[in-house]
């Protein structure tokens, strides 16, 4: 059980960076620990969008009445089970790339890459902000605008990435019609900004969001130094990680090992200990490996601008789908419910820590109001 944590937890998720004139010394250490606004606008107004402060979204009042409060995930008054352990949603599927150089050789599907190439390609969207890497592994957004630029964005980082510093880039550029890609995190970030309805944030240009299912990020220090130690890896030598059968498997030219889950856990960032959203339930489209065989991607098409984009790069051949067997959709359910069953405890212990300061680090959903 957690008994001590910074006020608030800090996701990194690049939200502030807009508000917080001096938000690149934050850099080194992934975490913003002053949330102050350094003068610039209202005292308080970046705890109306950090996805890890209080805030009331208003993203469905008009559609649905009954929203009481929290952050809702586009359906409140969903009733049925699974929508309450996945979110909203219109359909789930399994889909891959049909081009095997986007596929690559892990056990994903290549489908947000396919499906952000053909976005661009066919002018959906003009940017789409991916998270890339240093050569030392440390994830940084960038704004793709071409679709080979896109490629870049392959596979995932582990580490946390502050997406949305590159949506408020891209804004900055110009461009009319931006696609994100996300955690949880990321996305509830954005929502929330949206919920303000202000219209000098310009997020009417944010097109589409796309979430990655997720379940905990590694602090970057803490993962170079834990691979040192324990392994005697540089960090600059890894081609890439990936999870399987309860392992964390790093990639070298030289060698693959496989760390078990529970040994790197103390490289887990805090923010992910409180969150329940493994599934991105805020976002348009929610995609992961989770559910769906080797070298096939599940998919969450949760909105209609989402539904749009899939049928577009299906008709266009760049995707393949098929629907999820029921064992397959058991085991996604399965793994979205863990991620809050475990995290549950952590949440209710941080809001006893921050009564004291009357802020709330985690917004209760309807999904842990209603007893999931």
């Amino acid at each position: 059980m957690v008994t001590e944590r910074n006020f608030p937890v800090c996701c990194y998720c690049g939200a502030c960076a807009s508000f917080i004139p001096d938000f690149e010394k934050y850099r080194e250490e992934e975490i913003v620990f002053e949330k102050g606004c350094g003068g610039t606008v209202a005292k308080g107004f970046c705890f109306s969008f950090c996805p890890r402060s209080f805030a009331v979204c208003r993203l469905c009042e008009e559609e649905c009445p009954k929203l009481e409060y929290g952050v809702c995930d586009f359906s409140p008054c969903a009733s049925s089970p699974e929508k309450r352990i996945l979110g909203y949603y219109k359909e789930i599927l399994s889909a891959r790339a049909t081009d095997k150089s986007i596929r690559g050789t892990g056990k994903d599907g290549g489908v947000i890459t396919a499906l952000l190439y053909e976005a661009l390609k066919s002018g959906f969207i003009d940017a789409a902000v991916v998270a890339t890497r240093t050569e030392d592994w440390k994830a940084e957004p960038l704004v793709a605008t071409t679709p080979g630029e896109v490629l870049l964005g392959r596979g995932p980082k582990y580490t946390a990435c502050p997406s949305v510093q590159g949506v408020w880039e891209a804004i900055d550029r110009g461009y009319e019609n931006i696609a994100m890609v996300g955690t949880g995190c990321n996305i509830e970030a954005v929502r929330r900004l949206q919920a303000l309805r202000d219209p000098a944030l310009e997020l009417d240009r944010l097109k589409i969001l796309i979430g990655v299912f997720s379940t905990e990020a590694f602090w970057h220090h803490e993962l170079v130094a834990f691979l040192a130690e324990r392994e005697g890896i540089d960090i600059k030598d890894v081609g890439r990680f990936y999870v399987s059968e309860g392992n964390f498997v790093v990639v070298t030219k030289e060698r693959e090992v496989r760390i078990p889950l529970k040994e790197i856990k103390p490289c887990t960032r805090d923010t992910c200990l409180i969150c329940e959203d493994a599934t991105s339930q805020l976002a348009d489209i929610s995609a992961g490996h989770v559910g769906s065989s080797d070298g096939w991607t599940t998919i969450i098409i949760r909105t209609e601008v989402g539904e749009e984009l899939v049928k577009a790069a299906a008709s266009a051949g760049v995707i393949e789908t098929r629907k999820l067997g029921s064992e397959e959709l058991k085991e996604f359910e399965r793994f979205a419910f863990n991620k809050k069953r475990r995290n549950y405890g952590n949440i209710l212990e941080q809001m006893k820590i921050c009564s004291a300061c009357l802020t709330n680090p985690y917004p209760f959903t309807l999904q842990l109001r209603g007893g999931v």
